[in-house]
């Protein structure tokens, strides 16, 4: 079975927010962000000197506690794995919101109905890419489905985040392994 995931290249995140605002932009968030740049030292360097950068947002996980939680059946997931929200019967009581382990579900002070990523689920059946993918100036996002046996060697995890395991969040992580250069001179 299909489930599309965000692929992140840790090596490549500036943590320039590209994604964040373009996302914001894009689906009108007065005040809240559905996508948010993490900071984390990296492993190599505990001195706390070097850091790398990733985005996260609804992890469209393989379990979701949101939909789960959601007494109105509001949280459904797509046959490719996208979980969303139905606006029309999110009541707003923020069951979603206090369960998601990520949190990636806020409360739209506007509609006052949870609110999150919905992988740009309109902008895909359109054949378009999610807008935080197609922002990022380094090509540090990407959309996978998690379950091709190609996408099993990236991480699940990555040092400095924890990540809740329960849900099984459909979020990989590709950290590039530096390789040892030579240089022969004559």
């Amino acid at each position: 079975m299909k489930q599309l995931g965000f692929l992140v290249h840790t090596e490549k995140c500036l943590g320039c927010r590209s994604c964040e605002f373009s996302c914001k932009n894009e689906h009108g968030l007065e005040g809240s962000f559905r996508r948010k740049i993490h900071s984390f030292e990296d492993e190599e360097n505990k001195k706390g000197h070097s850091f790398h950068h990733f985005s996260m947002a609804c992890n469209h996980c393989e379990n979701p506690a949101c939909m789960a939680a959601c007494p109105e059946g509001a949280i459904k997931k797509k046959p490719n794995g996208v979980v969303i929200i139905d606006k029309v019967k999110c009541s707003g009581c923020g069951k979603c919101e206090t369960t998601c382990p990520f949190d990636a579900i806020k409360m739209n002070p506007l509609t006052a109905k949870a609110d999150k990523c919905d992988m740009c689920y309109e902008r895909q059946l359109q054949g378009k890419p999610t807008i935080c993918v197609s922002a990022c100036p380094v090509k540090a996002l990407e959309i996978i489905d998690i379950n091709d046996p190609q996408s099993s060697h990236y991480d699940k995890a990555i040092y400095g985040f924890e990540m809740k395991k329960m849900t099984n969040p459909s979020i990989r992580f590709h950290k590039k392994k530096e390789d040892i250069q030579q240089f022969w001179c004559r």
